[in-house]
């Protein structure tokens, strides 16, 4: 007789792994109870108990799909690989399902400065002053009036005040070009700001202590924490100067929080034009270009932009005199 012994090993996977964690508000950490916490094709459930803990016990190696809910908040999915004990928290976002009150609501504070004395203006309304300036748009603000050196050389106004006391922060840079003189507006292509606020009163202080006047914040629009790509190009003329101006810009955003836009603008007038006669040498040049990249979510974010802008503006050959007698003889005159 003939044995044959043929020996057989098996291995068993160890399943003796733990996934712990507590669950939490997303903004004040305060914990979840009843929180349901799903082991997504493996129909493993528990609940967090009175001060949002779970705990799974029993798990093999391996990756996880694991799906939260609760009552009052967003439902969450998180994928993760387990290759020991783990402790996971989870932060959801909490919406109260409760009765919705009524509410009335104004603009009266805003959430800026938590003051009244504080006013914007949409990208929508910039967008109607494509060929004009900063000064011009801010006009359609209560209180803001504008200082004009021909008709291209705009300063806003704010209460009669305006140079050193009132400041400009465009992407929380300051513009001191408009300080230097009645001949100098603000640097700035109206076309590359997303929102523009006027802030007036106390509030403005915290902003610059010569900040009398009011203080003027230029910023870009939040983008979309999405995959998207989105854009717009505005082409406006004028019959006054036979001129216009074309602006363009284009953004791409992504899921996780990245984006990048690219905007450009170009305007060029000739000389205007009184009903009866021309105003020689006041025709304007403009280039504007900005590059702005990031990355932005709920709680954190980083952005870096790139601006650039020249103008060539003239002035009104007519308007340069040496001595009284050029005044006089000009206003005499009656036309250039």
């Amino acid at each position: 007789m003939l044995c044959i012994g043929v020996p057989f090993y098996m291995i068993a996977q160890s399943c003796d792994l733990r996934l712990r964690g507590e669950v939490v508000d997303f903004h004040d950490a305060t914990p979840l109870a009843g929180a349901e916490i799903v082991l997504l094709n493996q129909g493993i459930t528990v609940v967090s108990n009175s001060t949002g803990v779970y705990t799974l016990d029993g798990l093999c190696p391996g990756e996880y799909e694991l799906q939260i809910s609760h009552p009052d908040c967003t439902t969450q999915t998180i994928v993760f690989n387990l290759e020991s004990d783990k402790i996971l928290d989870i932060k959801l976002e909490h919406h109260l399902e409760e009765l919705e009150e009524v509410q009335v609501v104004g603009e009266v504070l805003i959430d800026k400065t938590n003051s009244a004395q504080e006013q914007g203006i949409a990208a929508a309304v910039l967008d109607l002053f494509s060929s004009a300036s900063l000064g011009d748009a801010l006009k359609e603000i209560t209180g803001v009036s504008s200082l004009n050196t021909g008709s291209n050389i705009v300063k806003p106004v704010i209460h009669g005040l305006s140079g050193t006391r009132v400041l400009i922060l465009n992407d929380g840079v300051r513009m001191q070009d408009m300080e230097w003189g009645d001949e100098h507006a603000p640097n700035v292509d109206i076309n590359s700001a997303g929102t523009a606020t006027v802030i007036k009163g106390a509030s403005a202080l915290q902003y610059g202590g010569d900040a009398i006047g009011g203080v003027i914040l230029l910023e870009q629009e939040r983008v979309f924490v999405q995959d998207t790509l989105f854009g717009k190009t505005q082409l406006s003329g004028m019959t006054n100067g036979r001129g216009g101006t074309i602006a363009s810009e284009l953004t791409k955003t992504f899921g996780k929080g990245w984006f990048i836009k690219g905007q450009g603008s170009y305007k060029r007038l000739g000389d205007q034009e009184s009903p009866d006669y021309v105003l020689s040498n006041t025709g304007v040049k403009e280039a504007g270009a900005s590059l702005h990249l990031g990355k932005r979510l709920l709680e954190w974010g980083f952005d870096m932009r790139y601006s650039y802008y020249d103008a060539d503006i003239a002035i009104l050959r007519a308007s340069h005199i040496g001595n009284i007698d050029d005044l006089i003889r000009g206003i005499n005159n009656g036309q250039p």
